[in-house]
């Protein structure tokens, strides 16, 4: 017998996981080499990828399209790395489901408890079917990796694709940042300029010299690494170095993606070309 409740304290983890599902309605083509990650690595390491926010891309036969995508959190700060039991939160589209799953090295995802669900009545849901068969009845998984995307496939016990989810994480960038190079160029100004991330808002604000600017990052689950910048405000102080915060500003209108270095210490946003626009460093707090 299905139950169904929903607990405030799920209902507002979700709620507040919620805001970093808010993505663009424009499309793009998955593309990449694609490097296959086998579950049997470890369990630190099989944890270390499946906890977190994974975005719907093929919900049984159907790509999910659309600005409000489903989703399915993996709670990793409750992780129990002894009986590898996950909770899990999800949206369908339009309602909220709680519960549990066991989940271990080589590819084992079974539910481990009664799904738990609002009852809402929503005119236009196309997911919500196919997500309840994949969430109630998943045996498998498999672990791919797209760029710096994570893709898990969701499979019955006949091995058939109940639900392919895409780990959409871009929370290296989180925190403050120097720019280091506008358009290949090293920036050489009297102040730094710095720049601050919060994906969870989708907000930035920084430094582009002597001004202060703000602005809105837009994020769209179908491209490798999306990341944008609209509604940029600044400032208007005459400034020694003007020209090099124009630049900047114009350089990150044209950001479309945005990819990290290999030891996360500095990042490159890049252009539709995939010409790099902007450099920056960490920056180090003490």
């Amino acid at each position: 017998m299905r139950t169904y409740f929903i607990a405030a304290l799920a209902a507002s983890s979700l709620l507040l996981c919620a805001s970093s599902c808010k993505t663009a309605n424009q499309s793009a083509n998955i593309a990449g080499p694609v490097e296959v990650k086998t579950a049997g690595q470890s369990n630190a390491a099989v944890h270390k990828v499946i906890y977190g926010e994974w975005i719907a891309y093929q919900v049984g036969d159907q790509v999910v399209t659309g600005a409000n995508r489903p989703y399915v959190i993996f709670d990793g700060e409750n992780l129990d790395q002894e009986t590898n039991l996950v909770k899990a939160y999800a949206n369908d589209g339009c309602n909220i489901i709680n519960g549990a799953y066991t989940i271990t090295p080589g590819g084992k995802m079974v539910r481990a408890s009664e799904l738990i669900s609002t009852l809402r009545l929503c005119p236009d849901a196309p997911y919500e079917m196919g997500m309840t068969l994949a969430l109630n009845n998943v045996a498998k998984f498999e672990l791919d990796k797209i760029g710096e995307d994570y893709i898990l496939n969701m499979k019955g016990a006949n091995d058939s694709t109940l639900m392919v989810l895409r780990k959409y994480d871009l929370n290296f960038i989180n925190g403050a940042w120097k720019v280091t190079k506008i358009n290949g160029q090293k920036v050489e100004t009297a102040e730094p300029m710095t720049l601050v991330f919060d994906t969870p808002e989708q907000k930035i604000h920084g430094s582009v010299g002597c001004n202060t600017m703000n602005g809105k990052i837009v994020m769209n689950p179908d491209r490798q690494n999306s990341m944008s910048f609209t509604q940029m405000a600044t400032t208007r102080m005459t400034c020694p170095d003007i020209q090099t915060e124009q630049e900047l500003l114009a350089a990150l209108s044209k950001v479309v993606t945005i990819v990290p270095t290999d030891n996360l210490a500095g990042a490159e946003l890049k252009d539709e070309a995939g010409n790099t626009v902007v450099s920056i460093e960490r920056i180090q707090l003490r």
